[in-house]
């Protein structure tokens, strides 16, 4: 089933929508726990309690907050990052798609070639691999050229009687 482009909703990437919401919560939550663990060490310091374990919940928790806006921040840069490549993507798809669609149909086939052009195109393929491994034997060497002479002029070859 395609997917209609003109629809509002078509461009509408739900993974990232995602993303951002789960950025924007681990933002909220570590600024609310920063916060009220802050709230808890003041009014420690204030009212010069001897509640230790209430002091070393609210320092936790102010670690806590603090990580975790940290986390929300860079799942923000993330999360944008993740959008502009799919946006890039999904622009590269588009282009390539009409690139696709105009390209013109050579219809080529197997008629279309001379029997001339199969022969070399086929002869290729019967004769041996250039890439087979070296033999021992020989190479052969050019046959010398005999010349025939005839009278006066000198020649390397002995003179026999006849």
């Amino acid at each position: 089933m395609s997917q209609n482009s003109s629809r509002p909703l078509s461009k509408f990437n739900l993974v990232l929508a995602l993303l951002w919401l789960v950025d924007v919560v681990v933002t909220v939550a570590g600024y609310l726990i920063l916060t009220s663990s802050n709230a808890t060490q003041a009014e420690f310091y204030t009212s010069q309690s001897a509640d230790y374990g209430a002091y070393f919940t609210a320092q936790s928790g102010s670690g806590l907050g603090a990580t975790l806006i940290g986390t929300g921040i860079l799942g923000f840069i993330v999360t944008l990052a993740a959008m502009v490549v799919s946006r890039s993507i999904a622009k590269n798809a588009v282009a390539a798609a009409a690139v696709i669609g105009d390209e013109p149909d050579f219809g080529f086939d197997d008629t279309d070639f001379d029997t001339d052009e199969k022969a070399a195109v086929q002869a290729p393929a019967t004769v041996a691999p250039t890439t087979a491994a070296p033999t021992s034997a020989a190479p052969t060497a050019a046959a010398p050229t005999v010349e025939h002479t005839t009278g006066d002029e000198p020649t390397d070859e002995p003179k026999t009687a006849r």
